[in-house]
């Protein structure tokens, strides 16, 4: 039986670097196949469900949480997870990969501001500090963030980033939630009930606006790759691994993700990212970095990237 949670038995200090270098492709496979935001984000959760259910199915030969294929609170995650995907590939169609990636990084803000209301944890000075710096940087991204389509609303696009930070965060609290009701379960279980929420509301979305089927080919060869390559596993190798990082090394995991999708996006796509709109983003790096510092205690890694 294959130890789902171990991906290609790689040594335990490799896996999260790796996941995270696979993940910060996600942006790229998604204007590659250059397909309606709805239509990309559903078929990305689609594809990636039978490799899911697989994993599970090798675990299903363990202990009693690893048989249990369903979690109703981590399912309700999913659907915010859905809600995030389709924030988040609507505004890569406007501002890139690159910048697209950067801002949802925000979660970890926001995490922490739900942290201090919900459960009243209480962050290090730092924090605070850290709030004006990513405010700061998103609203210079807004004025100096330049489309990669010619009718295209930097606003709007900053906006959706945003939005998809903010419900990536609401999906890591509601996580954590179900991790201390039902225990930690693998990750493959895990990822298999988040990707049945997504599948409601990115299939939803999709049925709307009738852009639920395939794509076609190359559209769905790229979407193949972000499923099964980023999805799934680059998320089994990060969530495997990242809460063994010391503190530092896992805020330099948290900012290399962000960082490779703004490189990605400037040399494979030939995305406008200049000075002004790399500033931008290293100033939201930089507030991020402070935040996630300063987080004492946070039982959902909130290194997790937002995609």
């Amino acid at each position: 039986m294959l130890p789902a949670t171990a991906p290609l038995r790689l040594p335990m200090a490799v896996r999260p670097w790796l996941g995270a270098v696979l993940i910060s492709f996600s942006g790229v496979w998604v204007r590659l196949a250059d397909v309606e935001a709805a239509r990309s984000a559903f078929l990305r959760v689609a594809y990636a469900l039978p490799l899911l259910a697989l994993l599970v199915a090798l675990r299903a030969g363990g202990g009693s949480d690893e048989r249990r294929w369903f979690q109703p609170l981590a399912v309700a995650a999913g659907l915010l997870f859905g809600v995030n995907l389709v924030a988040w590939h609507a505004s890569l169609g406007i501002i890139g990969a690159g910048l697209g990636t950067v801002l949802p990084n925000l979660q970890v803000v926001v995490v922490g501001l739900l942290g201090v209301v919900l459960f009243r944890e209480r962050p290090r000075p730092g924090f605070w500090i850290a709030l004006p710096v990513v405010l700061l940087g998103i609203w210079v991204l807004s004025a100096v963030g330049r489309p990669v389509v010619a009718d295209g609303s930097v606003p709007v696009g900053v906006g959706l980033g945003v939005l998809a930070g903010v419900t990536y965060a609401a999906w890591l609290v509601v996580l954590r939630v179900a991790r201390g009701r039902q225990g930690t379960s693998s990750a493959p279980q895990m990822l298999w009930s988040l990707a049945l929420g997504g599948l409601v509301v990115t299939g939803g979305v999709a049925i709307v606006e009738g852009v639920a089927a395939p794509a076609g080919w190359p559209a769905d060869g790229w979407l193949l790759v972000l499923a099964f390559g980023s999805q799934v596993l680059g998320w089994l190798l990060l969530t495997s691994s990242i809460h063994l990082l010391p503190a530092a090394a896992t805020s330099v995991a948290l900012l290399l993700q962000p960082v490779l999708a703004l490189l990605w996006g400037a040399l494979l796509l030939a995305e406008p990212v200049g000075p002004p709109q790399v500033a931008g983003a290293g100033v939201v790096l930089l507030g991020v970095g402070i935040a996630h510092r300063s987080l004492r205690t946070l039982e959902v890694p909130s290194a997790l990237p937002a995609r």
